[in-house]
């Protein structure tokens, strides 16, 4: 398989400093199209101007005539919506594809160790080698595919307000009351 970094040509309009990155394959004459990057650089810089350095992954079908995944790198800006990063499409999700996403990503800003990132995925641990490429990362699960699991063995709103709640809660004392609390809901 060969990289090919796609220039932005400055004679139509466009984004200078965005990276696209693609990966094909040569089959004798026919190019095979394997994986395609995008982050652009109005992008990149609102991201570090303007949003914490929080980035949620995951990824999800292309369902048609050509399948594949969709990576993203997704942020948080001041109001608490998310604010896309990066993407890629790629052939299958999987951990090549996921390091392959992250070290693009990794470049593209620069992260040397991690330090003061957040990143936060689905429970697919082992896809995502987020603590191998960022060692001095945060590292965090998503509550919303934490509670799809939890729903399964624990109905009702309370369950689902208390769990939330301690998701919510900001030091490690409240945590453990609202622990507590839904410890208490579950016997």
């Amino acid at each position: 398989m060969r990289s090919l970094r796609v220039p932005t040509k400055s004679s139509i309009p466009s984004n200078p400093g965005s990276t696209i990155m693609m990966k094909i394959e040569l089959e004798g004459e026919k190019v095979r199209f394997y994986r395609l990057y995008i982050c652009f650089a109005a992008l990149k810089t609102g991201f570090i101007e303007g949003c914490r350095p929080i980035v949620g992954l995951d990824g999800c079908h292309i369902k048609g005539p050509h399948p594949g995944q969709l990576l993203a790198a997704v942020g948080i800006y001041e109001n608490n919506g998310m604010y896309p990063i990066a993407y890629a499409i790629v052939e299958i999700e999987n951990k090549s594809t996921w390091t392959w996403f992250l070290d693009l990503f990794k470049n593209d800003f620069g992260i040397n160790n991690g330090l003061s990132w957040v990143f936060i995925t689905d429970k697919q641990k082992s896809l995502i080698p987020v603590e191998t490429l960022f060692p001095s990362a945060e590292y965090r699960h998503c509550v919303g595919h934490l509670y799809n699991n939890f729903k399964l063995l624990h109905k009702g709103l309370e369950l689902k307000q208390r769990l939330w709640a301690a998701a919510r809660a900001t030091t490690v004392p409240w945590f453990n009351v609202e622990m507590s609390s839904l410890q208490k809901l579950d016997d």
